[in-house]
């Protein structure tokens, strides 16, 4: 069983570099901007790609930089959108993303779910024309400094068997939740509804590990767990999971864009091209007094965590606790990033007049 040194590595391995998040989101601002973004948006993208890396989550960090500056090259994404409110209401609204990388339009809108929902209570915000938001969770947690819940759920490519299938129908639907606590770290549940995420995969294959047999099918049909014959993951947890996934592809992609993962067929979709999105907020004081509700909830992860363990089990971790205590330490010592990683990114700069000077 894995104890806490098997998910923080201060030392890297041989297959590692370590860099400070401060260069790693210098390099990357540079990229993007060399690339054509304005300065203000590629600050943020690069931002919340190195505090995605600081946490850990490398699939969805800046190892997708290479591939996003490639969309940007190629107009699949829009290097300059001008991101628009199409409607709105007291609690609610829907923003037009016009093609720009989905860090942006969600980014903001989170923002405006956050302002409704200190008026209202609540507020949802979709999106629509959007692209790859990269990890929900750094929507979700833009609440936790304002005392309330987020949520976050995106489109995605098909990708997922439903329960008994064997084909890619159903999206990998990234979901997030960030809730606040008094002195524990926050509730952070951030999570694809497969078994892991796409980039996972790949990022297994890259250290060249090899997968559980309950994470993805092959093309006839069978487990396997070599990433590189993957043609579809599976849910999280079997029928109820399969059931879940495509709830959130209604919230993710229904309710925004009025389409299923399921009928975006072709090249007009490819590679996320015009995904959707949902955000909301919840302002916990509207329902219960602030206070009352972090104190319970810190009541609640002490409870759990001091729980009987299993056998071999030495700490019951909280979702999101691990990423936490990843940020406190690389965030001190630098991010351990595989080599491959670290060349993808050296390569992007080079193109674009970047030098990387880790």
């Amino acid at each position: 069983m894995a104890g806490i040194e098997d998910y923080i590595r201060t030392d890297p391995m041989d297959t590692e570099v370590v860099i400070q998040k401060d260069r790693l989101a210098c390099f990357c601002r540079s990229v993007y901007a060399s690339a054509g973004m304005p300065e203000g948006d590629a600050d943020l993208v690069a931002l919340l790609q190195a505090e995605t890396d600081v946490r850990g989550v490398h699939s969805h960090g800046t190892r997708a930089l290479p591939g996003y500056v490639s969309r940007l090259e190629s107009g699949h994404s829009n290097a300059n959108p001008n991101i628009v409110v199409k409607q709105e209401g007291p609690s609610y609204a829907i923003l037009d993303g016009d093609g720009g990388l989905g860090h942006l339009v969600s980014h903001k809108a989170m923002e405006i779910a956050i302002e409704k929902a200190a008026r209202t209570g609540i507020a949802i915000v979709t999106v629509v024309n959007s692209r790859h938001f990269g990890a929900g969770a750094n929507y979700a947690m833009m609440a936790l400094t304002h005392d309330m819940i987020g949520f976050c759920v995106s489109s995605s490519s098909p990708g997922v068997a439903p329960y008994g299938g064997v084909d890619p129908l159903l999206g990998n639907n990234p979901v997030a939740y960030a809730i606040p606590a008094l002195k524990e770290f926050p509730i952070v549940l951030d999570m694809a509804c497969g078994v892991s995420a796409w980039g996972r995969v790949g990022t297994m294959q890259m250290y060249g590990r090899r997968l559980k047999d309950d994470w993805v099918l092959d093309e006839s049909g069978n487990p396997t767990d070599d990433p590189s014959l993957a043609h579809a993951l599976l849910p999280f947890g079997g029928v109820k999971s399969s059931g879940v996934t495509i709830v959130m592809d209604v919230l993710a992609s229904v309710l925004p864009f009025g389409l299923s993962t399921v009928h975006r067929e072709g090249e007009t979709y490819h590679g996320q091209r015009l995904a959707s999105q949902m955000f909301y907020a919840i302002n916990i004081s509207n329902f219960v007094k602030l206070e009352t509700f972090k104190t319970e909830i810190d009541r609640m992860i002490g409870t759990i965590r001091n729980s009987r363990k299993k056998e071999g089990v030495d700490r019951i971790y909280l979702p999101g606790e691990v990423e936490w205590l990843k940020k406190e330490a690389w965030d001190l010592n630098g991010i351990p990033l595989h080599k491959d990683h670290v060349a993808g990114l050296t390569a992007a700069g080079k193109r674009f007049g970047v030098a990387a000077e880790w």
